[in-house]
């Protein structure tokens, strides 16, 4: 197994019947209870992505949207980095943006497996949006895969070679 880095790539899919919490909807906004305008935080310990506003209304919404976040040294990082956390908003148009729900994939395994093998991937699958309360929301779908990038373990390994024969000069 490698050491290095790579990138993990996140493919924004699509969701189902993601609802908002209120009854009727957004008062403010005069929209129904179904999400109209939703976005997402893609987030990966301190590395965060927002999404477009999904295209389509109503019960399924579809993004289509690809994110990519570097991942250095994926043995040694602490646990925040082994889940990807996918944060449902709704954007409002007079009032702040509402927190919908979250889905949290854990991306360990493909991680340490694309290490070992230089690619893994996870193909479309739905993931369960919850709300702070734990209850049900929806379905958010999304492609997760991972990939070492061979350029930056070029360069490392070019790094720390240069760094021992420096030190065997001394």
């Amino acid at each position: 197994m490698t050491s290095g880095g790579g990138v993990l790539e996140v493919v924004l899919v699509d969701s189902e019947g993601i609802r908002d919490r209120k009854f009727l909807g957004c008062l403010v906004c005069c929209t129904t209870s179904a999400v109209d305008r939703p976005y997402v935080c893609v987030e990966y310990g301190d590395q965060k992505r927002i999404s477009k506003v999904a295209e389509g209304k109503g019960k399924k919404s579809i993004w289509d949207q690809k994110f990519n976040f570097e991942i250095e040294n994926p043995v040694v990082e602490n646990k925040s980095f082994r889940k990807l956390v996918l944060r449902v908003m709704d954007k409002h148009k007079l009032s702040d943006d509402g927190y919908v729900g979250e889905a949290t994939i854990h991306v360990k395994d493909v991680v340490l497996m694309g290490m070992e093998k230089g690619e893994a991937e996870l193909g479309s699958q739905k993931y369960r949006v919850v709300r702070e309360d734990k209850s049900y929301t929806g379905d958010i779908s999304a492609a997760i895969s991972f990939k070492v990038c061979y350029l930056h373990l070029h360069l490392n390994f070019k790094y720390q070679t240069k760094l021992v024969n420096f030190s065997k000069t001394i």
